[in-house]
């Protein structure tokens, strides 16, 4: 012991002392108000040399260092005790004996006290292995209160990933919620976490639970907590703009284990410091507290829940969830269809046809009939998005008798991402009916355009209807429409689609009994998959046409693709698609799997991953096609 500071009231103030471990000057404070709680700070791991130690008065005591690289400078410290506390105060002096013409520095050296908790038995680690003080160190997140083997651990960049000090990571460092995250170094002792504080205060709890003591500050760029058993919560020279009346100053404390008192002594003695709140509340088109709401789905309405025991049942109950999201379903009306155009196309006929699509809408469709006798199988061709608006079901069925803008801009498309043919004359070929009409906003139906979605989504809301509820419901009706149809087998009738009619695709197999079989091109992944930042799908706009309000609360995607099984479905996804990350869909893909193996229909679901981007190539269409004529032609389907 260097020096023992004269304590007038030991049994209410922390008790003072000074002493010397190797190279290393302490400053140990005991607190007479938790038991065994003696706790050391070094003083200080910076570019400094100590100089000398003094009692004051009260219990305090004085240090001085002297900067390494301006000699002329003298850091004296002051250490106070209070109940509960002791504070560490730093101002700096100028050495005008040895250098009369020093001035004091702009910038003051970076002071690094290193708080100790190794000889505080209810602190310390010993005999614990050192993860397990880890779980009783703590600072304040969002989340109040959160011990930092909670918060994301990464691996110390200098030490290789299998090192014990790595399985899980002893040391971290941590940063404030209203700064940047730094990155490291290969060579760096610690890396950074990714959960970061909202006020500069870090501490521990002790064994037993009962107490708690931390070191905090008005101004910490960073906190740590690192080897033995000590922390790091250094403050800045404050105030930056007065160079003679700078301040470096923190405090301890140790109290009995209540988070709000310590909050409300650390704002009282720290009434500048700074604290976290909401700014700016969205990032990148997101809420910033978007990976919360993605954490807090756990889709209770999937069969893999295990809320559910019978799988009829679950499926009657996931489907009502569904329509319930879809909101108020449109008027209804008897379809009146009315032929106005044909076209001979050799081996079939194409057809105009006016019908009631709802009760709201009498709409135009493009119908494809093979020759011969019927009935025939059909297939709901239901097309993309695409921003395309000028054509919808001229996507998938070549138009006639069309303005000639029309009619290239269908033949610019299908070239973009069907292979450079219309998937309906190619499967009428092979006999089948095939029939599509537009979405709202589409083509005959357009009006709005890419700009004009959001509007059109929100005074449906305002009307009592979604959006992507009304395709819903339009889609099933199309589905009866085209089942009902005399030249039509109605029990062999499926579904197909790109992109947002992939999307269409297996939501109206899952929504309707019509439709015995589908085929989704380039449309499966998992919701939170799809919400990160820069995915097509958190922009607004064009995910109108999919979202139904509430159901990421009960359903994943591929939960409600599932609601479809065991009926036949294939699904087709493309590597370099941007729009659909590879491991969302991977995930997709499992859960669905899951769902029809557990039906022992595993061989009716087709899912795989080519080495294409958004597209439906000519070489997935044959192979799709294919597929399609085998589920057609199988018992089942009979």
């Amino acid at each position: 012991m260097i020096i023992g500071a004269n304590n007038p009231d030991p049994e209410n103030l922390p008790t003072l002392g000074v002493w010397q471990e190797s190279d290393l000057i302490l400053v140990s404070a005991k607190f007479p108000n938790v038991p065994d709680s003696t706790c050391d700070s070094w003083c200080y791991e910076s570019n400094v040399d100590f100089v000398d130690v003094k009692a004051l008065g009260k219990g305090a005591i004085e240090l001085r260092h002297r900067d390494r690289s301006q000699p002329y400078v003298l850091i004296i410290t002051a250490v106070t005790p209070e109940p509960g506390a002791v504070e560490f105060s730093a101002r700096v002096e100028l050495d005008l004996d040895k250098y009369p013409d020093a001035k004091i520095p702009q910038t003051p050296t970076w002071l690094n006290l290193c708080w100790q908790l190794r000889r505080s038995p209810l602190f310390a680690s010993k005999p614990d292995p050192y993860p397990e003080f880890v779980k009783r160190c703590f600072i304040f997140t969002e989340n109040g209160m959160t011990f930092l083997d909670k918060t994301v651990r990464k691996k110390i960049p200098c030490r290789p990933a299998d090192d014990t000090y790595n399985n899980p990571p002893w040391v971290q460092m941590y940063v404030g919620a209203w700064q940047e995250i730094p990155e490291v170094t290969p060579e760096s002792w610690a890396d950074y976490s990714t959960d970061r504080y909202i006020t500069t205060l870090i501490g521990a709890i002790s064994r037993d639970g009962k107490y708690l003591t931390a070191i905090a500050n008005d101004s910490a760029t960073s906190m740590c907590q690192a080897w033995h058993d000590c922390m790091h919560n250094n403050p800045q020279w404050l105030p930056e703009n007065k160079t003679e009346k700078r301040r470096w100053r923190l405090k301890i404390y140790a109290m009995e284990n209540d988070p709000q008192v310590l909050l409300g002594r650390v704002a009282k003695d720290f009434p500048n410091a700074k604290h976290a709140y909401q700014k700016p509340g969205v990032n990148a088109e997101l809420p910033v507290f978007y990976e919360k709401l993605k954490n807090r789905l756990t889709f209770p309405f999937s069969w893999l829940s295990g809320n559910f025991k019978n799988f009829d049942e679950w499926r009657n109950s996931a489907r009502n969830k569904l329509k319930e999201c879809l909101l108020t379903s449109p008027s209804d009306k008897p379809f009146d269809p009315v032929i106005i155009a044909e076209q001979d196309r050799g081996t079939y006929v194409a057809k105009k046809v006016v019908f009631n699509v709802t009760g709201d809408s009498r709409v135009l469709a493009l119908m494809l009939i093979p020759k011969g006798k019927g009935p025939f199988p059909a297939v709901l061709l239901l097309h993309d998005h695409g921003a395309r608006f000028d054509i919808g079901k001229e996507k998938v069925i070549q138009p006639f008798d069309v303005p000639g803008e029309r009619m290239m801009s269908a033949k610019e498309w299908i070239e973009q991402c069907y292979g450079g043919r219309w998937i309906g004359d190619e499967l009428a070929k092979r006999g089948y009916v095939c029939f599509a009409t537009d979405m709202l906003n589409w083509s005959d139906r357009g009006g709005g355009g890419y700009d004009g979605q959001q509007a059109i989504a929100g005074n449906l809301l305002q009307l009592g209807m979604s959006f992507a509820g009304l395709i819903a419901y339009e889609d099933m009706r199309s589905a009866e429409f085209l089942a009902t149809r005399p030249e039509v087998d109605s029990k062999r009738v499926s579904a197909m689609g790109l992109s947002v009619g992939s999307f269409r695709t297996w939501q109206v197999c899952a929504l309707s009994d019509r439709i015995s079989a589908g085929v989704a091109i380039c449309w499966m992944a998992t919701i939170k998959g799809l919400m990160v930042t820069g995915n097509n799908q958190t922009r607004g706009q064009s995910a109108y046409t999919m979202i139904h309000p509430g159901l990421s609360n009960y359903m994943d995607y591929p939960d409600v693709a599932s609601i479809a099984c065991p009926k036949p479905m294939l699904f087709f996804n493309g590597r370099q698609d941007g729009l659909f990350p590879v491991a969302s869909v991977e995930d997709a893909y499992i859960k669905m799997r899951k769902i029809w193996e557990s039906q022992n229909a595993g061989k009716n679901l087709i899912t795989k991953l080519w080495d294409v981007p958004h597209e439906f190539s000519r070489e997935m269409q044959e192979e799709a096609f294919d597929w399609l004529d085998k589920q057609i032609n199988s018992a089942w389907a009979k």
